[in-house]
């Protein structure tokens, strides 16, 4: 990791960056020239973490962007996981007050952030995440949504009145982040975060907006991963591995 952490940190922001390499440059750039209006201590997190045996640039371009841009850190491990393992690694690596993720590939706007900052700022709630209101991107990727979203809430009817468990931003209090208890490496973390906050209690929030398309590559959101998410969803209800731990949603 580049960079070290600095003290008294307000909101520190998580980066997905597997495998975007120099795709990611415009959305950090533009990312860390919002934040630089904020008179507070802040901090961008770049998760690059990467599989040894696949080809990828985007370590080397996450280094380069935090030698040249001040409150940006960097992380750059071999991959003990997926997607949720990537995003526990860069939620743990976040120093601030109010701890947040997002994906890299510039499909959340990122005025969502800001969004989503300030109504944490301003209100008592313990976590904050966006939902979809218009989607740009596939056909196939709104019907794998709205069939997923449907069945997360016949099987978790505590999260009946909320809607779009995947999207992001997501942004927590810190404190809240560390009474949860995460287990997912994969695409799951998402709905385990959220399944958490309901299982804990604490105060949720929504923001609507709009989802773009990829342009730079194609979506990694492929039919096994989609099966992934059905599993998880059924293990996570019914206390199957790796979930056995009782639930009471």
């Amino acid at each position: 990791m580049i960079n070290v952490p600095q003290k008294d940190i307000e909101f520190s922001m998580a980066v997905l960056c597997y495998h975007e390499e120099e795709s990611v440059i415009p959305f950090v750039e533009n990312l860390h020239s919002i934040l630089s209006f904020f008179h507070f201590n802040w901090e961008i997190v770049l998760v690059a973490n990467y599989w040894p045996h696949i080809p990828d640039r985007t370590p080397d371009v996450a280094r380069s962007l935090c030698e040249r841009m001040p409150h940006t850190r960097y992380i750059a491990e071999p991959k003990q996981g997926a997607m949720g393992w990537d995003m526990k690694s860069g939620l743990d690596a976040c120093e601030g007050r109010y701890i947040g993720v997002i994906d890299g590939d510039g499909q959340y706007p990122i005025e969502a952030i800001l969004s989503c900052f300030a109504a944490i700022k301003i209100s008592d709630y313990d976590f904050i995440k966006t939902y979809r209101v218009l989607r740009s991107d596939s056909l196939y990727r709104n019907i794998v949504s709205g069939i997923y979203n449907r069945l997360f809430k016949l099987l978790f009817p505590a999260y009946r009145g909320f809607q779009d468990v995947n999207s992001k931003p997501k942004i927590m209090k810190r404190e809240a982040y560390g009474r949860m208890n995460l287990h997912a490496k994969d695409w799951f973390i998402d709905a385990e975060i959220v399944l958490n906050c309901l299982n804990l209690g604490l105060k949720m929030y929504e923001i609507p907006i709009k989802f773009q398309a990829i342009n730079t590559r194609k979506s990694f959101v492929r039919i096994n991963a989609v099966l992934e998410f059905t599993r998880n969803l059924f293990a996570y209800r019914f206390g199957w591995p790796p979930f056995e731990y009782k639930r009471k949603l």
